[in-house]
């Protein structure tokens, strides 16, 4: 049943009740409001949480002392129920100063069983419980204070339903024996959100060189403290293209530097030396230490077989009634065909191991191996295609 009683925590007493009620509580609905434009880290705005019997709405701008409360949320023995959790993840990381030992992320959990991939909160009540929530608030100032009573609603719903779907959600993972797979995908992604931290290998960085590659990796690490420390966006510091055409050029000097045409951000006009101090230290990196940069080096049959490859992923996806999005991106599908290649020795690929693994391993690499074929089975279906041991034809008398 929907949760009728909120508590609109705003004061020490009322989060001395809200810890109180938690602690006794091992599985927890979370959701956050926050405004990330304008901000290198987005503002945390509210805090929205829920067990069996209540909601709690939590506002850090007028308590903003919530390390308490994250510390629980995070303890081992607790399971945090979201929809997509990526935000939640990384505000209990930063609160708590560790990850939280279980999250459920039913926006992932759908995707492995059939609902659908990556749907809203709004679309997984409707697919899950046939029940409607009002969506009326999604682009609303959460900072403005006081908060009227529908913004209140919207924050609440966004936990109301999250306990009842994750009851469902774990009961068809158990009669499709997926249980594991979705558990293992929420370990995964919290895993992934938390080595985030370095996302160098922007648009346009398979074009450049070992070298450059280390240019790029060094200025995007001073892009990424000086946004930090200015709480800006790194787009107002320094923009992708820049940073692709620094590392191109690799300056030695301030004067090389701003001979890039549209290099004239005032931000950089400060720091011009720390540029050119991070170019100098991508210069000193011993040649076995460059980053590697595997694109750039591949042998034409990658694209080709990875092309393929994609086909039979699709259709291995919609066979087991997965997303294709959750089960392979076109970069694991890469990486399985230089595993098979054995370029460098590179070791088994991450998308071939666990529940991915099941679904993959023995379709695509008896494909690779020439020991299986592909042909059109009935295109009615959904997965149109069959995987068949190949037996090669004896030749012909003559």
């Amino acid at each position: 049943m929907p949760l009728d009683h909120t508590l609109y925590v705003d004061s020490a007493p009322k989060f001395e009740t809200l810890l109180r009620h938690l602690s006794s509580h091992t599985i927890i609905g979370l959701d956050t409001e926050f405004i990330s434009e304008g901000r290198y880290e987005p503002e945390l705005c509210l805090v929205q949480l829920s067990t069996a019997e209540e909601i709690f709405i939590v506002d850090p701008i007028v308590f903003p002392g919530l390390r308490p409360m994250w510390e629980l949320l995070a303890a081992p023995g607790r399971e945090l129920v979201t929809v997509a959790a990526r935000q939640e993840v990384k505000f209990c990381a930063k609160g708590a100063d560790a990850a939280p030992a279980c999250v459920l992320d039913l926006q992932v959990a759908a995707g492995l069983l059939g609902y659908g991939y990556p749907l809203s909160h709004t679309n997984l009540c409707l697919r899950i419980l046939n029940a409607r929530v009002n969506g009326g608030e999604s682009f609303t100032d959460w900072r403005k204070r006081p908060l009227r009573p529908v913004q209140l609603e919207y924050a609440a719903d966004d936990v109301r339903y999250l306990l009842p779907m994750r009851e469902k959600i774990l009961e068809r993972a158990g009669k499709l024996d997926r249980t594991s797979w979705v558990r293992g995908e929420c370990d995964h992604l919290v895993e992934t959100v938390l080595r985030e931290d370095e996302r160098w290998r922007i648009s346009g960085s398979a074009r450049l060189s070992r070298r450059q590659l280390a240019v790029l990796r060094e200025v995007w690490r001073w892009r990424d403290r000086q946004a930090s420390s200015l709480n800006v966006p790194v787009s107002r510091v320094l923009g992708d293209s820049m940073l692709i055409e620094i590392a191109r050029r690799s300056p030695a000097t301030a004067e090389d530097l701003f001979s890039i045409r549209g290099l004239d951000s005032r931000m950089l006009r400060k720091a011009e030396q720390d540029v050119v101090d991070a170019v100098a230290r991508a210069r000193s990196i011993p040649e076995s230490d460059l980053p590697s940069n595997e694109r750039r080096d591949d042998p034409p049959q990658v694209a080709v077989l990875a092309k393929l490859l994609s086909v039979a992923v699709a259709n291995l996806a919609a066979e087991t009634n997965v997303d294709t999005a959750l089960l392979a991106t076109t970069s694991d599908i890469q990486e399985i065909v230089r595993w098979f290649l054995d370029q460098e020795g590179t070791p088994l690929p991450e998308v071939m191991a666990g529940w991915r693994g099941e679904i993959l391993q023995e379709s695509l690499i008896g494909f690779l191996e020439g020991k299986k074929v592909v042909r059109v089975g009935n295109v009615r279906r959904p997965n149109p295609l069959v995987f068949e041991p190949f037996h090669k034809e004896p030749l012909p008398n003559k």
